[in-house]
């Protein structure tokens, strides 16, 4: 009696997973399983350069090291390939020096752009602009940005006579790391890119 019982109670409680299972399958919906993830993970390394932007060094010693000063478009890609020889891990919660053991700047793409400028403070992509200035891609020079809604690059050189390639230095996700790459601008302009110069830079 008790065999016949338990036989029918676990009868019912497995019913409604068949019947789950069944609806799902005819409905189309994959199991979680039957995803595939890979483009969900990129999108979201893609988008993960936020960093929560940290305090303006205005203190006399920052200032006297040139910080927030005005910087040469050759002063710009030699502070950019420091980190790209060091191979300076992304990392939005990370922080490393830049040249010479100065000052240390968030380790995600706006970070990055920010130590190569070198600025006051680890700025993010939606404060950038406030220290940039638009330019036409064709007047892009080393040292200048590229930057999107949520991530940026560092233009350093054009890869053609046509400028329609060029080579950029960036933080690019958790998987990436540092890059340097050749870029075309057509891919850029489908990503929603704008070229942009920073004010100080000579």
């Amino acid at each position: 009696m008790q065999v016949t019982v338990l036989n029918k109670l676990a009868k019912l409680a497995v019913a409604p997973v068949v019947a789950g299972a069944l609806l799902f399958g005819s409905l189309g919906v994959a199991a979680a399983d039957d995803v595939d993830q890979t483009g969900l993970v990129e999108i979201a390394d893609q988008a993960a350069d936020q960093g929560v932007e940290d305090t303006p060094d205005e203190s006399v010693e920052a200032a006297a090291a040139g910080y927030g000063k005005p910087i040469t478009r050759a002063e710009v890609l030699k502070r950019a390939k420091y980190w790209w020889d060091k191979k300076v891990p992304y990392n939005q919660k990370g922080s490393y020096r830049d040249i010479n053991g100065g000052k240390k700047y968030r380790t995600d793409c706006s970070g990055f752009i920010s130590m190569a400028w070198k600025l006051t403070s680890s700025r993010t992509t939606y404060t950038l602009p406030e220290v940039s200035k638009p330019v036409a891609w064709s007047a892009l020079k080393p040292g200048d940005i590229v930057l999107s809604n949520g991530h940026v690059k560092l233009f350093e050189k054009w890869a053609n006579a046509d400028k329609t390639v060029m080579w950029i230095y960036e933080q690019g996700s958790t998987k990436t790391d540092m890059d340097h790459e050749k870029v075309s601008v057509s891919t850029l302009k489908s990503g929603g890119y704008q070229p942009r110069a920073y004010k100080k830079i000579k």
